[in-house]
């Protein structure tokens, strides 16, 4: 049954001034603590840890030799066209990117060789070495350097060596030799090896029964492998992962990269685990002009927990048809439902309900846009009955328009979909849901308004219905809404510009009865400040809300006098409705609700380094706090970093997330977050660390503990991470706590 407006009046007078002036101050007092709790932080700046060594850059040419004068420069020179001559003093020899200095040699014009009995020092576009003799031929290109100190140009690389040859080709080899990327005389790391050969055009190098050393202590031996030597990508075995777990064991990988084209790559990990055994996980990746993806996979053929077949497989394919087009093709599937709580790396992983496949092609142009897809789903929560499982799509294809008439304001929008959805269970059938809008619209700078007014039309074919029931059911509804605004402006004494936004939005949707309609992919939105705005308080096509109701919502912002950047918000709005909400889904009552919930927002950043939100929603009707939220997140200059977050939402959620990572010093730095829910009363994950840093490597070591399933288990996992820097990585470091 409708009712007129003025029959809720005194309805709305149930808002009683004293729970209004209760609210405010809540949210006052919000933006207060917020603003205190910011202003009541001191910082002690952190000395920056020292610059990372590094790999030089990869150069596209090398300085023309041939061509280039050979000059010498020399106190003293006993010269001679045919016999061998000498050169004594600060002797220099110089030829394009080459450059050689000692106090005595010998130079033959035949081959252009210089021997070097004293010490002398050599540098060129790739090397430079400290000898304490040699002989070298500029003709060739080719020299023996004995008693050396050696290091890459362009880069932190260097070490000592009996020997080292330059080849043509732009290769180098050394033998009995140490290597690393670390500063000082006595590095913390270092790989000595028989023999090593530095491939410079190439960008790699190769050594032969080589150790790698940490603090003095041989931690890896290797009869051969290969290493970068510039920032080019290179093929090659990487350092292996390691991790510990309560339910999987000692996990250790060792992953190995192949740098298959300049276009491509992959990575390929045999992983074992002590309680679970072998597994073998890659990633593949392709770019071309026009396309791109990546393959992700593991694959363990014998679970030796379960006896089974476990694995878990990911393709994302995304590509520029033509002009405007895309498309886009990712398949994720698994073996089983338990595979995430048994190899989940996080919270967010082992909660995840299901896996979703889909194909996509997309197109757009200045007033359209166009988008056909089909999508399937695997579920893999067992709580999820076939009853509730998503529907897949087979296809989905959606057009909009939105056609201004003109430079007067007029316009059509127009909305249309055509699904057909696909289970093994319920209902099944095609939807068509088309809405067709006109509106007009003027904006200026004093505010703006848009009447807009339509018609939205659904229509079913249906199968798999029971018995009389009506197989092509359809809805047809008429949408008219006033949106309309206010900006007011005003300058502070500082500069600063202060706004007052007054909003208000008048939406009117008839009733019409939809309980025999399918419920395909529709529920209710979280209610929040985007839906004071809103048409349809519905997801999906399968049921249009009823309305007669009024948004008023206010917003007053400041922005600074500077940069003009936003300094804080705050934004407080409701809903008064005329007339029950009579459309309701899973059979949910009428709501006869005079008032929505308010809603107010809060978002500071007005402090450089601090940022800060809050939310409430207070339900007039119930006398209760419905929904509350607060976040507060702090970046320090020199990598301090901490947040905290608590979030309310009546019977569902009830936790805080707090979590830090601070340096205590310039090498050393903590870690750590809690993550509770009041509601369950347990702890959701957490996670502790510590970090040390220094110029040459740094180690991170992580316990975490999180929920892998319904039952209330938890993961309890130790990561381990040494980081060689210039060399590698082992071990498996923990989650960005921020990300």
């Amino acid at each position: 049954m409708s009712h007129h407006p003025s029959q809720h009046h005194p309805a709305l007078r149930r808002i009683r001034p004293a729970q209004f002036i209760k609210l405010a101050v809540t949210c006052v007092a919000l933006a207060v603590a917020t603003t205190g709790s910011v202003l009541a932080q001191e910082h002690a700046p952190v000395a920056a840890v020292c610059p990372d060594p590094a790999l030089s850059s990869f150069k596209l040419s090398t300085p023309e030799r041939e061509s280039s004068p050979l000059v010498m420069y020399a106190q003293q020179m006993d010269a001679s066209k045919t016999a061998q001559s000498e050169a004594r003093g600060d002797v220099e020899i110089i030829r394009a990117d080459q450059r050689l200095t000692t106090d005595y040699l010998q130079f033959s014009p035949e081959g252009e060789t210089v021997i070097m009995p004293e010490a002398l020092r050599y540098s060129d576009a790739q090397v430079w070495i400290n000898a304490d003799h040699a002989e070298y031929s500029f003709a060739s290109e080719t020299g023996r350097f004995e008693g050396i100190n050696y290091g890459l140009a362009g880069s932190s690389a260097n070490g000592s060596a009996e020997t080292m040859e330059l080849l043509p080709g732009q290769r180098s080899v050394l033998s009995n030799l140490d290597f690393t990327t670390c500063p000082g005389e006595v590095p913390d790391w270092e790989i000595k090896a028989e023999q090593m050969e530095f491939h410079h055009g190439d960008g790699y190098g190769t050594a032969r029964h080589a150790r790698l050393e940490f603090k003095g202590v041989p931690i890896l031996y290797a009869p051969w492998f290969t290493f970068p030597i510039d920032d080019r990508r290179k093929s090659g075995f990487l350092f292996p992962s390691l991790s510990n777990t309560n339910d999987n064991g000692i996990e250790i990988g060792v992953p190995y990269y192949w740098n298959i084209a300049p276009n491509m790559d992959a990575t390929i990990e045999p992983r074992y685990f002590t309680q679970r055994g072998f597994m073998l996980s890659g990633e593949y990746r392709f770019l071309t002009k026009r396309s791109g993806g990546e393959l992700e996979f593991d694959y363990m053929p014998d679970d030796d927990e379960t006896g089974d077949e476990r694995y878990h497989y990911l393709f994302d394919y995304r590509a520029h048809l033509r002009g405007s087009w895309s498309g886009n093709l990712t398949i994720d599937r698994v073996s089983d439902e338990d595979y995430f709580q048994d190899y989940g790396a996080s919270l967010v992983a082992t909660s995840r309900q299901f896996l979703r496949s889909a194909g996509v092609v997309r197109g757009y142009g200045n007033h359209w846009s166009f988008e056909a897809m089909v999508d399937d789903f695997q579920v893999i929560d067992d709580s999820v009955s076939p009853e509730n499982e998503p529907y897949r799509r087979l296809p989905r294809i959606a057009f909009r328009l939105d056609q201004p008439f003109g430079p007067n304001g007029f316009g059509l929008i127009l909305d249309s979909e055509l699904t057909n959805f696909d289970r093994d269970v319920g209902v099944t059938g095609t939807r068509l849901d088309t809405g067709a809008h006109l509106y007009w619209e003027k904006w200026a700078s004093w505010g703006f308004i848009r009447p807009s007014a339509g018609y939205r039309d659904t229509r079913y074919q249906l199968d798999n219905t029971q018995a009389g029931e009506d197989t092509s059911p359809d809805r047809g509804t008429p949408i008219f809404s006033v949106d309309g605004g206010l900006y007011f402006d005003r300058v502070l004494g500082n500069g600063d510009t202060q706004t007052l936004e007054p909003r208000l939005y008048y939406l009117n949707v008839p009733y019409e009865e939809q309980d025999d309609l399918p419920d395909f992919d529709t529920g209710e939105f979280t209610f929040g400040f985007s839906q004071l705005f809103n048409n349809n308080r519905f997801t999906g096509g399968d049921r249009q809300a009823d309305a007669n109701q009024l948004a008023m919502a206010l917003t007053t912002r400041t922005y600074a006098a500077g940069d003009g950047n936003q300094l804080w918000r705050l934004s407080i709005g409701q809903i008064f409705y005329f007339e029950d909400q009579r459309v309701q889904l899973d059979d949910n009552p009428v709501t006869n609700d005079s008032v929505s919930p308010l809603i107010a927002e809060f978002a500071l950043s007005t402090f450089r380094r601090f940022t800060s939100t809050a939310q409430l929603q207070w339900d007039w009707e119930k006398d209760q706090l419905d929904l509350a939220g607060f976040g507060i997140a702090y970046n320090g200059e020199n990598g301090e970093r901490a947040a905290f977050e608590y979030r309310f939402r009546r019977d569902r959620v009830d936790q805080f997330d707090v979590r830090a990572s601070w340096p205590l010093s310039p090498k050393w730095r903590v870690m750590g977050r809690v993550n509770y829910s009041f509601e369950e009363d347990d702890l959701l994950e957490t996670q502790a660390g510590f970090q040390y840093e220094s110029c040459c490597w740094a180690i991170r070591t992580v316990y975490r503990r999180y929920l892998k399933n319904r039952e209330g288990e938890d993961r309890d996992g130790v990561y381990l991470e040494l980081n060689l820097k210039g060399l590698a990585s082992v071990g498996t470091g923990g989650r960005d706590l921020f990300y």
